[in-house]
This record gives structure tokens, sequence and C-alpha cells, in this order.
């Protein structure tokens, strides 16, 4: 499963390192034109503050399922499918130590058992975040509980202590949307105005997106009008079905109707898989996180910098920058200063070929990393020199699970 690096970094401040051989080595800030930009492998657990548990955990697995639908758009109102829909979208605020965000999102379905209804929304409203409140149509708010979140596809389930409440239904195969068929958008753009209603029509279906330097996303293209706060909102067909999470639009000036939505083919199997795999903690309310089998992130991020050697020469090298605290990442075995000189992957399954990677200053190695399809159970050997000393550090593949 290919990784998302997200975020584009500069060389960070100043690092000192011991000395290495003959001289002594500093990473030393420059402009564009001495190094390339950095690519961030973002770090979930920088912020996040774990729970106490005040009683022994009775765990119990999830009940729910959710509601799909056949139906198509259909000659009707706009305002017929908002009087439809309109109370599954919900208001989200997420809240760490660092900063306040605001988002919108989806209920889609509940647990009569465990007394839970859950919504989904977009990865990046909750991230890094520790507290989430969930606001309804009619005011009323609820702290909830994160039970997954899945960074690949950018989305994240969350439940509340509520039941009786309205719930959409997902479209049941989103590669049969036909172009030009009319859509309801409802969110929270601004993330001041909850129960927004926008309108339009699914401009292409499956659209790849590049969201980054490395990585593209299959998206539903649509010219609804989307604006920050919306991520995580619903996107409806006329005959009431979620079609979609919307979670992007283009942002630069001159640019008007690009909106996209994650298709309901990748939400349902996202939200199935998470709650197969979650746990909820009676006694405590809370959640062992969910999470897709097989995924697994990088809990690193490889920086380009130079230092400065005798006579005054640069030599270039890519390095660790950070490392994450979070032990279900791949690679925190790494330290921060490792100077990267290759990268070797031993495969599990035998039958594929090992290939080794030498670090260039031409080429980044964050590329290499991207493009690999690894399995849990994989190796990486990554040749580092460490406090003027070259040796191997072995990294397993892990299974991540994100958590709050």
């Amino acid at each position: 499963m290919k990784k998302r690096l997200l975020g584009l970094l500069l060389i960070p401040m100043t690092i000192a390192l011991a000395s290495c051989n003959a001289s002594s080595i500093q990473f030393i800030e420059g402009d564009s034109s001495d190094y390339q930009n950095a690519v961030n492998i973002k770090d979930s657990s920088s912020s996040s503050s774990k729970k106490t548990l005040l009683y022994t955990p009775v765990y119990e697995k999830t009940s729910a399922t959710l509601s799909l639908t056949e139906k198509t758009s259909k000659e009707t109102s706009i305002e017929d499918t908002v009087s439809m829909v309109y109370d599954s979208v919900v208001s989200i605020q997420a809240s760490s130590t660092a900063a306040i965000s605001s988002g919108s999102g989806v209920l889609v379905s509940y647990d009569s058992n465990l007394g839970l209804s859950y919504l989904v929304t977009c990865f990046h409203v909750i991230e890094d975040a520790s507290a989430f409140d969930v606001t309804l149509t009619n005011g009323n708010t609820y702290s909830a509980e994160l039970v997954g979140g899945y960074e690949d596809l950018d989305l994240a389930i969350l439940s509340i202590e509520k039941l009786d409440l309205t719930y959409a239904a997902l479209f049941e195969n989103s590669d049969e949307l036909k172009l030009g068929s009319s859509v309801a958008c409802i969110g929270n753009p601004l993330g001041i105005l909850p129960g927004s209603v926008s309108s339009g029509v699914v401009s292409y279906i499956n659209r790849k997106v590049q969201t980054d330097d490395y990585t593209t996303q299959t998206l539903i293209q649509t010219d609804v009008a989307i604006n920050s706060g919306n991520s995580g909102g619903g996107l409806f067909n006329t005959a009431g079905a979620l079609i979609g999470i919307v979670n992007a639009k283009y942002a630069e000036s001159g640019i008007e109707g690009l909106g996209f939505a994650i298709p309901s083919n990748d939400v349902v199997s996202t939200i199935e898989n998470i709650l197969d795999t979650a746990e909820y903690d009676t006694a405590n309310k809370v959640w062992k996180s969910g999470y897709i089998l097989g995924d697994y992130e990088y809990g690193f991020t490889i920086s380009q910098g130079y230092y400065n050697q005798s006579f005054g020469r640069k030599s270039y090298v890519y390095y660790v920058s950070m490392v994450s605290s979070n032990d279900t990442y791949t690679g925190i075995e790494l330290q921060t200063n490792d100077i990267i000189n290759s990268i070797k992957v031993d495969y599990f399954d035998e039958s594929k070929t090992d290939v080794t990677y030498t670090v260039t200053q031409s080429e980044d190695p964050n590329a290499f990393l991207y493009n690999l399809d690894l399995d849990l159970d994989d190796t990486l050997i990554f040749n580092v020199t460490r406090n003027g000393s070259t040796k191997d550090v072995s990294i397993d593949v892990k299974q991540f699970i994100y958590s709050a």
C-alpha cells in the first residue's frame, strides 16, 4: 500500500552534530538555491494527549451496519433533497493543546447496544486533535470519541452518545454516477456557518487529483461551492443518497467551481474496516482505535541540508530531521540527525527481488520511499551515519493505528 507523504517543510533551524572524523558537522540553513524542499512524513501523535483510564477496560465490538442505497438522481428540487438529508449533517469542533479547528461530518450509522451513533468526516479535520464536539442541526452539542482514522483516504470516524438521529444512506456504487447529475452539498463553511447548503452537478467521476508532490487521490469532481469548513460534509444526489464526503477544492486566484469529494465506495470500505477492527471500552467510554489492515505510515521526516567541511567546502546530505514517538509508526528506530546513505528493501515474500537505493544529492529518497509497495513484515534496512560512525538500522514495516 503506497503512503502519502504530507506537506512541505523548509530545512529546520540549525542543528548541531557531534564531530565526524576530520571536520565538525553542522547543518546550516540555506536559501532555495541551496537545497530542495523537504517532505514531511507527518507525526500524528505529536500534539495528542492520551486519556487516563479510570477503570479496568471492558471491550465490546460494535454491531452497527451501514445503510446502502441504489437510488440515483431523480427529477426533484434541491429543496426536496435537502429536506430528506439535512439533519444527517453535523458541525465538528476539533481541539488540541495548540489550536481549535472546525469542519463538518455526516451521521451514517448507530449501535443501539452501545448507545452510540457514528459519523464520518475527513481525517484532516480531526488530525492531531484530542477532543471533539459535534453539534447537530437542532443546536445540541455532544462530546465525541475517535473510533479510527485513515490518512491515505482522508477519512475518520467519530461516535457520540446519542441515538434516534437522522442517518444518511450511502450510495452503493459511486462508479455508476452520471456526469451532469444534480447534487447538493451541506456543511459548515468557514467553520462559522453550520447547515449551509449549496448545489451543482457532478463534473467528473473518478478524477485523479494530485494532492501533494507524491500523492494522487481518486475523487468526485463537482462545481458545488466549497469553502474551508465544508471538509467532512456530505455531497448528496437528488434522491438523498450520500455519494461522497467533501474534502478539497482548488484555491487559487481566478479558479472557481473545482471542488472534490471522496467517493462513497471508498467511504463505505473505510467505515466498515474501521468499525470491524475497533473495540469500545464500555467502562471508560473510549475506543481502542480501529484501523485499515495492512496500512503503514513512516514515522520520520527526511530533509535535505548541507554541512561545512574543512576549507569551506559544503557537503549535501539527506538526513532525519524528526522521529515520531508513536510506536505504531514504521521507522522510529531511526534517530534525529542520522545521515541517510542507502536504503535496502528486504521483502518477506521471497518471490520478490530485494532492491537497494543509494542516496545521492540529486535524487530525493522520499520519492523512493513513497513509491514502494510494501507489505507488513517487509524490512527496510537504512545505512546511516550516526555520530561519526556508519551503521545499519533494520526496520520492520508495522501495522499503523492512528489514535487521538
